[in-house]
């Protein structure tokens, strides 16, 4: 079992950020939250946790504590399990980071720009010094695995800038770096006030895969890079369409048929509203699923298929895969024992996703 959970608070809204938060809250909200929190969620062995935002660092060390009290009285966690959370630099405290590190074994820091001059440009108010500090205390703290955040194809960022922050990110210790385009379709409404240089943005995807490549820091996904076996267990189980438990307002849930989409807005959460369904037919859903996992340069192989619920035989994804292959010919890679997109394929997941569906 896999467990997603939002918290949704956050001291400002960055321009690039789709996800649901709240930034004008009373300051008992946040206990609020942990209050209806604890009693929504049930007890269950779990192979990953993932903590999201929102900010889950802005909880004040106390709440923190409470809050880590509470996963570790609703959850137990099968040998090896992943537990994770986000954070922001400027959140963290020595007393924070020593609360984390006795409970999660890794965490991801949401750096997206070690310029502070381009983190402005992006609503980002963490300052170097802030950076710095909080670098520092997670090298100290020695989390079993470690994510830096970055996104590229910044308005004003130029490719040089682009290869300083990865240089300055495979640097810092992490096992681990997800790359993230600044796109129209993920930065809400930073989107709107600048055009896409598409022969830019291709050009930082592929230094990413070089610079980070000659740390021993591989792409295994089109934005997702780690050392071999640091890969995110948790993203990695989602997108091969493991079953997912969500609690939080906005947060997923899947039950390997359908997916369950919590009350995007606090206040509804709190007051349990009901969850939005969607509900689409088994094909449909396992042509998504299919999709979904070949984002990874692994793809899918016949026992990787098998293990989805409700999958269907092996001859049929090949057969879907060939017809896809036939309008983008090069892009995929496909024989009896796998099924992925070739390097340059990756680049057109978008278009042949849209195909698989």
């Amino acid at each position: 079992m896999n467990c997603y959970i939002h918290v949704p608070f956050c001291a400002n809204k960055c321009g690039y950020c789709a996800f649901y938060s709240e930034t004008a809250f009373p300051p008992e909200m946040i206990d609020r939250y942990l209050g209806h929190l604890q009693k929504r969620i049930c007890p269950e062995a779990l192979e990953t946790l993932y903590i999201g935002g929102g900010t889950p660092t802005l909880l004040s060390e106390n709440q923190l504590a409470r809050f880590i009290s509470m996963l570790r009285e609703k959850f137990t966690f099968v040998p090896g399990a992943e537990v994770s959370i986000e954070a922001n630099p400027e959140t963290l405290t020595e007393k924070k980071v020593e609360l984390l590190r006795s409970f999660f074994t890794r965490i991801s820091l949401g750096v997206q720009s070690f310029d502070a001059g381009l983190r402005a440009k992006i609503g980002r108010r963490c300052s170097d010094e802030a950076l710095d500090r909080a670098l520092k205390l997670l090298k100290e703290a020695a989390f079993p695995h470690w994510n830096c955040d970055l996104i590229y194809s910044l308005p004003d960022e130029t490719p040089e800038n682009w290869k300083k922050d990865l240089h300055l990110a495979a640097q810092c210790g992490v096992d681990h770096i997800s790359c993230y385009s600044l796109t129209p379709e993920r930065s809400a409404a930073l989107g709107k006030e600048f055009a896409i240089d598409d022969e830019k943005e291709r050009e930082m995807y592929d230094t990413a895969g070089e610079i980070l490549g000659n740390y021993g820091i591989k792409r295994y996904e089109i934005s997702n890079y780690a050392r071999p076996g640091c890969e995110c267990c948790h993203n990695v189980n989602v997108w091969r369409g493991g079953i997912l438990r969500g609690y939080g307002p906005s947060a997923a849930d899947f039950d390997g048929i359908d997916r369950h989409i919590a009350a995007e807005s606090l206040s509804n959460w709190l007051a349990d509203a009901a969850p939005e369904t969607d509900r689409i037919p088994t094909e449909a859903r396992l042509n998504e699923i299919f999709a979904v996992n070949l984002r990874t340069v692994a793809g899918w192989t016949p026992q990787l298929w098998e293990a989805v619920p409700g999958s269907d035989p092996w001859s049929n994804r090949l057969d879907i895969a060939g017809k896809a292959a036939e309008i983008y010919p090069g892009c995929l890679q496909i024989s009896d024992s796998e099924i992925k997109l070739s390097p340059g394929g990756l680049l057109f997941w978008n278009d042949i996703a849209a195909e698989l569906l």
